[in-house]
């Protein structure tokens, strides 16, 4: 397969583009403000509450790098209620009112890393720096958004990368927690979170933020800066691991498409796994032969750790090859804004014999 990655459609002004609804409506945040696409043009749908200090800094890229002040989450559950995570509160959007629910530890989440059952509960884990190692919860939100209770907590990791329903397992979700020695885990649950099976030795192989499922496997690519990144899989019949190929940097966010062709992008951090200054759109058939098919360049702001790292994200929700939305952070040509993306797949004599 030969694929081609154009840019389509720019959105300058969008910082964020959370969610992708199966009807095609858009959801994201431009700094405080919540905004939704249902034709052409982008319409108010609420504001986040001012959180601070950071909100002191949001008036150039610079500072709001810095501090940080665009982090924030919007899920759509499949009962259309939207959940908000913004400065360390979790919010129900009612009409154009954001009403608090509760409190958790951390800003806010990872990109795409919520979870929904069938009945549209919502599973979320919380993500900080945890320096103490303090127990991290596992929030479960009703589907009308009335209630909440904590599904579990799970003690001896620093945080919690994503939540992820299995498509081919109703009722099983599976973690992915992290960072350091011996916290490295896949975590899978049947009965929601009440128990659940622990995988992996804790090392930085398996140390996953996004997770591809295919029929035989649960597939990742290694968030590392520390190691060498490599794509993974492990054996749904045995929990066998296998080792793939190396990859540049660490990867974060991803997604499958309607077509079933999955998409990766890879982090430029600093650190010894870190080997390219440009992060990757990767593509691939099977979520563990990958092939890179475009690049942004990190930009010149440094160091890192305070302006950002080279980040690209995209949506929860369904997505396609022809409209693939993604957000960015710094990087050249995409930093506080987002686009609609098209990848074209083009059969060759090979593929056809």
């Amino acid at each position: 397969m030969k694929y081609t990655f154009k840019i389509r459609e720019k959105y300058p002004r969008i910082t964020i583009i959370h969610h992708r609804c199966a009807d095609g409506e858009l959801w994201a945040t431009a700094k405080r403000r919540i905004l939704v696409k249902r034709g052409e043009a982008w319409e108010p749908a609420g504001v986040f509450p001012r959180s601070y200090p950071r909100d002191l800094f949001d008036w150039s890229r610079p500072t709001a790098r810095a501090m940080r002040a665009d982090k924030c989450n919007l899920y759509v559950n499949r009962l259309r209620n939207v959940l908000g995570i913004r400065g360390g509160w979790a919010y129900a959007l009612r009409g154009e009112r954001l009403q608090p629910l509760f409190q958790i530890n951390g800003d806010s989440v990872l990109h795409r890393s919520f979870g929904e059952d069938a009945q549209g509960n919502i599973y979320f884990g919380e993500y900080f720096m945890n320096p103490e190692r303090v127990p991290v919860k596992i929030w479960r939100v009703s589907p009308d958004l009335k209630s909440w209770d904590v599904a579990c907590e799970l003690p001896g990791v620093r945080h919690v990368h994503g939540i992820f329903a299995d498509p081919y397992n109703p009722d099983t979700f599976w973690a992915a927690v992290g960072d350091f020695a011996g916290e490295c885990h896949l975590v899978r649950t049947e009965d929601g979170f009440n128990s659940m099976q622990l995988y992996g030795d804790g090392s930085q192989i398996w140390r996953a933020v996004t997770l591809f499922f295919t029929k035989e496997h649960v597939n990742w690519l290694t968030d590392s800066n520390l190691e060498l990144n490599h794509a993974c899989r492990m054996s749904r019949e045995n929990g066998k691991l296998e080792v793939g190929q190396n990859i540049d940097c660490s990867a974060w966010y991803g997604c499958m498409t309607n077509e079933g062709v999955y998409v990766a992008f890879t982090t430029v951090e600093k650190g010894p796994g870190i080997l390219s200054n440009e992060s990757a759109v990767l593509v691939s058939r099977d979520a563990f032969h990958w092939e890179q098919i475009f690049g942004f360049k990190k930009d010149f702001w440094r160091p890192v750790k305070v302006f950002k790292y080279g980040v690209i994200s995209c949506p929860s929700g369904e997505l396609s090859l022809d409209e693939l939305y993604l957000s960015g952070e710094g990087l050249v040509g995409l930093d506080g804004c987002s686009i609609r993306a098209e990848i074209s797949v083009e059969e060759n004599d090979l593929d056809r014999k």
